[in-house]
């Protein structure tokens, strides 16, 4: 018979707030099957997807 994970989500949170606090930018966080909590991250700087300045159209003939 296999043993239920135990975790709670205040371990989690810990995990993902020491490594917020160390730079780490979090990306994902895994339970392992022994209980373990892996928190995977990047020390890189978030993409910036659209940096496309939008401005107000003043009339409808600027779209």
């Amino acid at each position: 018979m296999t043993r239920a994970i135990t975790f709670t989500q205040a371990q989690v949170r810990r995990a993902v707030k020491a490594a917020e606090s160390a730079g780490l930018r979090v990306c994902s966080v895994t339970v392992n099957p022994d209980g373990s909590i892996t928190v995977n991250g990047s020390d890189k700087p978030t993409k910036t997807i659209d940096t496309k300045k939008t401005s107000a159209a003043a009339s409808w003939d600027d779209f």
